[in-house]
């Protein structure tokens, strides 16, 4: 990403934060399925707007300017200022929630999705002043960067321990303890995750198990049935968002 005159890199479970009037512009590294869900933390309406026509072009010598940084503050207490790029444990939850609200439009959904963003905003903040703390270590931060990126791929854990210099035992054990399942069973969830993305994308289900590298669409309805409760046919019927 380009925001105003800085250069961003924006790498798997991280985030940028900025202003509705900052320019920016975004490019991919590589072929990617992208989705962008854009959040006003000061909208004048108490209902969602969609920003379609609210996104504008900018010149290039506007990407050359500095952008502003924010400062939040709750009540009483002394801002913080935030950071452009950044990497909170925690994030995900909070901004599925808000989208499944918004998507679903129930009775004062629009009263939830405050709710739901003060707790992220407050989450933020935590994280900032260092109240919580990233639950996994540096040690494993290439495996899972690795298996985000290749969940087709058949990884062994001699493969992946070598990715951080550990025996594929002790790397077994170390995995077990910060990410309390096992790297096979965190690959089968990556690859589980992803599929749901490609389902809500239109994909065919043969072309998806095919791609995740399944040797048989039985056996990947299976899979995904025994972790999502649903066969995939039943998840794109629903059109469910809670990709987590």
């Amino acid at each position: 990403m380009q925001l105003g005159n800085e250069q961003i890199a924006i790498a798997s479970g991280q985030g940028v934060f900025f202003g509705s009037e900052s320019p920016h512009r975004l490019e991919t590294l590589e072929e990617t399925d992208y989705y962008s869900v854009h959040f006003h933390f000061d909208h004048v309406s108490p209902a969602p707007v969609h920003p379609a026509y609210a996104i504008l072009g900018c010149e290039p010598e506007q990407l050359a300017q500095e952008v502003a940084r924010y400062e939040i503050s709750l009540g009483d207490r002394r801002g913080e200022l935030f950071p452009h790029k950044f990497a909170y444990p925690g994030m995900e939850p909070f901004l599925l929630r808000l989208v499944k609200e918004y998507r679903g439009g129930h009775v004062w959904f629009d009263w939830s999705l405050r709710g739901i963003m003060l707790e992220m905003i407050t989450h933020m903040l935590r994280c900032q002043l260092g109240e919580i703390k990233r639950v996994v270590s540096p040690f494993l931060a290439a495996t899972l960067e690795a298996i985000r990126a290749e969940p087709e791929r058949h990884w062994t854990v001699a493969e992946l321990a070598a990715l951080c210099g550990y025996h594929p035992v002790h790397y077994s054990r170390l995995f077990k303890m910060e990410m309390g399942t096992s790297p096979k069973d965190y690959l089968m969830t990556e690859r589980v995750k992803r599929a749901k993305q490609l389902l809500l994308n239109g994909e065919r289900i043969e072309s998806i198990a095919e791609r995740l590298g399944y040797n048989s669409i039985h056996y990947f309805s299976n899979n995904f049935k025994q972790l999502t409760g649903l066969t995939p046919s039943e998840y794109r019927q629903q059109g469910r968002v809670d990709l987590a």
